[in-house]
């Protein structure tokens, strides 16, 4: 009767080719494994009583590399030998092996060779051969159970040489360090287990011990704890605290290794499923977490190759989170304690300085964002969708509630809906002003803070970048607010100097008066020009949502001048205030502004004109303004304005400027349901106390 005839070079040909240097060295992993198995057979418990010895030479050149792999276990034996020679043998099954480790010997390496030495009755015996990738003959022998010379020690002796293909050349390490940082991913588990022998990797020259090398990156014992999940079975985790060196050339910090058969087949990132950022113990820090995992489940579900688990990813996954849950419970309770409090401080941060994410209780928040999440990002990213989910319930019960006024009847319940409905838009609005707040708030810390660095030059002739920088926070320089090729010009914090032109596009910032006006004009340039204070608070023409009414002249312009903080010297004519002023106003005073849609506005001839200057009243402005009348403060000064112009000139103490609009947001503050303690008057170049509130952030 024929016989299947095995076709071994298309057996290694169909072999899964490497892509990335833990697949290039699998090969070799096997053949370290194999010496692990045989040492196991000869010490049995006693393992750390053997040892491995791996040389390798030439290691970045693949057709010149040389590899040994000796080990002082039990040898090629009779059985051993055997089962050595049949393909897809049973003889390991019982520790997860599959049979086919050498086929990837044969499918990597050029040339390949063995020597062993074992026992025979009381004798100690050899055996060379070669292996080869050939159909007819694989093992081809040149010592043949032969008596071994005196004195010779069990064990077995593997020599590879060249790398066969160019998937595996392309693969293989070529650098020391990166080398033995694979090596070390792939026995980790192996090394913190204390389950393997002694072993030396000597690197052209350059030697490296295990499990040292490994252990001597723990902290601490190792800790233990078993749990039976119902689909998983039982499962133990054998837990280590490490330096963070022991995740080197790992993927993450934490790591949990998936183990079949007391081998590593899988090691996976945990740091999002742990959370902590780092562990300490006793007075080390930066520490990290490697977590071994073991089962029949895994032992019966891993590849043939040993390389992988024949689980689709979200098994895997499930796994993982099953086991650090037991971790974060039962292994590191005190640390997983100390991160969720400091998480729920970075939470609080969050929601204060982000409010409109503040729609429900902190803990129900934080139950649904991810463990790990524990920065303003991660809270966002995680709350988004259960914020869009409110907003759409909200308007979809609105318009149910517009929706049954139209049917005849008031449905039972209408007026506990509407009010239900109404705290709801109510608690919505609070959370976005809350949000405007804070923004609001951290605009005026950093004014106060530009204020006072420029007040600290004391007037240096290279400080004029931060006077430019201070006009141009409060509104960009050089641009118009109603030129739609100029979006930057949407970009302002003009609320600082008046609330109503939190939205105006109606100014001009720092442009000639003869680019503003239709016709006539100088090069003057004032600092702020606004001609329509009605837009500034949110009026258009009802047909056109980009144009102003032009049908009436303009009846109030408002010219806005600042003046560097701290500067003492007025002494030329040009800087007189109100010369300056009367100048701009001589070429406004019944002339046409060319606005939206190149549209004109005439300014009325009985304009009236509200001339702010922002000004430090030091120096030569002080004597300046020493006729002037005094603002109700005491602070600012007045002028009104005589012959063809109606309006005043007020000049504003930068810090009266600051303290007001800090008095404009607390009101609007209290309304959003929190507090601000901010001083109520400051004097010129006073500086603000800082004090604690809900508004602050942590760290």
């Amino acid at each position: 009767m024929p016989a299947l005839t095995p076709n071994i070079e298309n057996r290694v040909r169909k072999l899964p080719k490497p892509s990335n240097a833990t697949q290039g060295l699998q090969p070799l992993f096997e053949a370290v494994s194999n010496a692990m198995f045989a040492i196991e057979d000869r010490f049995g418990d006693d393992v750390a009583g053997g040892s491995v010895r791996i040389a390798v030479t030439n290691l970045s050149d693949p057709d010149r590399i040389s590899i040994l792999v000796a080990d002082d276990g039990v040898g090629l034996d009779k059985e051993r030998y055997e089962a050595f020679c049949e393909i897809d043998t049973d003889y390991k099954r019982a520790k997860g092996g599959k049979g086919v480790g050498r086929l990837f010997w044969l499918d990597a390496f050029s040339e390949i060779s063995l020597e062993s030495t074992y026992a025979s009755g009381d004798s100690i015996s050899v055996r060379q051969f070669d292996f080869v990738l050939n159909n007819a003959e694989q093992v081809v022998s040149r010592i043949e159970d032969e008596p071994a010379p005196e004195r010779a020690q069990r064990g077995t002796c593997i020599r590879f040489s060249g790398l066969r293909t160019k998937e595996y050349a392309d693969a293989f390490p070529k650098r020391r360090d990166t080398f033995l940082r694979y090596f070390s991913a792939h026995f980790i588990a192996d090394f913190l287990m204390g389950s393997g022998p002694s072993i030396l990797i000597d690197l052209d020259g350059e030697p490296t011990t295990y499990p040292q090398a490994v252990s001597d990156l723990t902290v601490g014992r190792p800790i233990d704890a078993e749990f039976k999940h119902e689909v998983f079975g039982a499962l133990k985790i054998t837990g280590f605290t490490c330096r963070a060196e022991a995740s080197t050339g790992l993927e993450g910090r934490h790591q949990l290794h998936l183990l079949a058969n007391s081998r590593t087949v899988e090691t996976r990132k945990v740091d999002n499923l742990l959370g902590i950022e780092t562990l300490s113990r006793g007075d080390e820090t930066d520490l990290v977490f490697h977590g071994c995992v073991s089962g029949e489940y895994l032992d019966l579900r891993v590849n043939e190759g040993r390389t992988a688990f024949n689980l689709p990813e979200r098994t895997l996954k499930e796994i993982s989170r099953a086991c650090m849950d037991v971790v974060r419970d039962r292994m590191l309770p005190d640390q997983v304690k100390a991160y969720v409090a400091k998480r729920k401080k970075r939470y609080e941060s969050f929601v204060e300085r982000y409010p409109t994410f503040g729609f429900d209780d902190d803990a129900t928040q934080l139950g649904r964002v991810p463990f790990h999440a524990a920065s303003a990002e991660d809270f966002a990213s995680g709350l988004i969708k259960y914020q869009i989910r409110r907003e759409e319930s909200r308007q979809i019960t609105l318009q149910n509630l517009i929706d049954s006024l139209d049917l005849g009847e008031t449905p039972i319940h209408f007026d506990a809906s509407v009010a239900t409905a109404a705290r709801e838009i109510q608690a919505s609005e609070q959370l976005a002003l809350a949000q405007h707040v804070v923004r609001r708030k951290l605009a005026l810390e950093l004014l106060e803070k530009l204020i006072t660095r420029i007040r600290a030059r004391e007037g240096k002739e290279d400080d004029y970048h931060l006077e430019r920088t201070l006009h141009s926070f409060i509104c960009p320089m050089g641009v118009r607010g109603d030129d739609p090729a100029e979006p930057k010009s949407r970009a302002h914090d003009l609320w600082i100097v008046d609330e109503r032109l939190a939205f105006t596009r109606a100014f001009s910032s720092d442009k000639r008066l003869d680019a503003v006006l239709a016709q006539g004009g100088s090069s003057d340039r004032p600092d702020l020009l606004v001609w329509d204070l009605a837009y500034g608070l949110g009026v258009t023409h009802p047909a056109q949502e980009d144009a102003v009414d032009t049908s009436e002249p303009l009846r109030t312009v408002m010219v806005v001048e600042f003046k560097k903080p701290g500067r003492k010297t007025y002494g030329k004519a040009e800087d007189q205030i109100e010369q300056q002023i009367t100048r701009y106003l001589a070429q406004l005073k019944d002339g046409e502004i060319e606005s939206f849609g190149r549209s004109r506005v005439r300014v009325a001839d009985d304009c009236v004109f509200h001339c702010y200057i922002v000004a430090d009243i030091v120096g030569d402005l002080e004597q300046q303004l020493s006729s002037w009348d005094t603002t109700a403060n005491g602070q600012g000064r007045l002028r009104s304005l005589k012959g063809r112009y109606r309006g005043q000139i007020e000049v504003i103490q930068w810090q009266d400027l600051v303290n007001d609009a800090w008095l404009r947001n607390r009101a609007t503050l209290h309304t959003a349901g929190l507090s601000r303690q901010r001083p109520t008057s400051l004097q010129a170049g006073e500086a603000p106390e800082v004090e604690e509130n809900v508004l602050e952030d942590d760290d």
